[in-house]
């Protein structure tokens, strides 16, 4: 309880901060965002950006930087066209770093092989597979000619062969460990590489998306992982569903804000007059890992920081500018000369990836 007076007395103290921050003749938040993501990009964005002790969790950290500022690229060029050349060319940068053998080393580290070398098998790979098909899929939505579209055909390829032949429908990301939400990523590629190229992946997208519904989510929330039966191999967490409703939003709005829906039912909570979601439902015990980030008296920092890009792709303006207000209340954000930088990322040790979640998050718009 002692934690609970703590963050309220927090919040009671800094949300007029969170007001002041926008300043009268401040570039808009999402050009300065876009700026901060830039400037990463730029110098190049590399493992030894991070300090999480752990040499694979650098590499996915790594990985997640580039994936994650794409997707702010593009939508940031989706709102503003004046900007679309800028942000494509950033854009394409993040994509050569996510084929680059470094965007590539957490998977291979894992897997003991190269996921490139591997397309034609039918085994695993889930997570590299779908996160950077993802952004391929989008570039394609804003330049058909992308020089990427050979490599988008094949990725998208092998991960409908894998999530076909496996009976679960949720492809392994490590040897024996399966995600949802990686696999929500790789589907949400192939429903929206169909949009974008006419091809027909129609009855694979139609029994996977039925197969969700009916297995993996639980009391409105995904599963955050399952054993090869399929069975929970851990509770349905926020983390992954407001993520994975994100995801989702790039092919299926129905399906993500269904996701979301779920999870703010049983996940929100205004605490101090910041918005906030839990990892876990009230009640329920959980672990605190690299996937929850931080929880404070139940409140993930991940869960938090992922529904508001799903709550912006599902429509729901007011809770995410309740939840953002939390991001700058908490994230200590520092604008200089039109470029934003997020204080608190920098000292857990994770800048860059900090400054690309938040800015793929805030950008996120309702899909057409």
């Amino acid at each position: 309880m002692h934690h609970l007076r703590r963050f309220l007395l927090l919040g009671a103290v800094l949300v007029p901060l969170a007001y002041a921050a926008e300043r009268i003749g401040e570039p808009p938040l999402d050009d300065r965002m876009a700026a901060g993501v830039a400037e990463w990009v730029a110098t190049g964005v590399t493992t030894g950006n991070f300090g999480t002790g752990s040499a694979l969790f650098d590499e996915e950290w790594n990985f997640g930087t580039c994936q994650m500022a794409a997707l702010g690229f593009a939508q940031h060029a989706a709102a503003h066209p004046s900007a679309k050349a800028a942000d494509l060319a950033h854009m394409e940068r993040c994509i050569d770093a996510l084929l680059s053998e470094e965007g590539r080393a957490f998977d291979a580290r894992k897997w003991s092989v190269d996921p490139l070398t591997t397309l034609g098998d039918d085994r695993g790979h889930a997570a590299w597979l779908g996160y950077t098909n993802l952004v391929l899929s989008v570039h394609r939505s804003l330049d058909p000619r992308s020089r990427f579209a050979q490599v988008n055909d094949a990725l998208t390829e092998a991960l409908a062969r894998r999530i076909a032949a496996d009976e679960t429908g949720i492809p392994e990301t490590y040897p024996g460990e399966r995600y949802p939400v990686d696999v929500a990523a790789g589907i949400a590629s192939i429903g929206l590489y169909d949009r974008v190229t006419g091809a027909d992946h129609g009855a694979l997208l139609a029994s996977w998306s039925a197969s969700l519904r009916a297995n993996y989510v639980v009391h409105g929330l995904l599963l955050q992982s399952v054993w090869r039966d399929g069975a929970p191999a851990d509770a349905p967490r926020g983390s992954g569903t407001f993520l994975a409703s994100y995801f989702l939003s790039f092919w299926d709005r129905a399906l993500a804000t269904e996701l979301y829906q779920g999870g703010r039912a049983a996940l929100y909570d205004t605490v101090g007059g910041l918005g906030v979601m839990r990892e876990y439902r009230v009640g329920q015990d959980g672990k605190i890992d690299i996937d929850s980030g931080p929880i404070i008296a139940g409140y993930g920092v991940s869960a938090t920081g992922f529904a508001i890009g799903a709550a912006r792709a599902a429509g729901d303006i007011a809770t995410a500018t309740a939840l953002s207000r939390t991001a700058t209340v908490m994230g200590a954000p520092v604008d200089t000369d039109g470029v934003r930088h997020w204080k608190t990322g920098a000292a857990l040790g994770g800048a860059p990836l900090a400054d690309a979640i938040l800015f793929a998050m805030m950008t996120a718009t309702v899909p057409p």
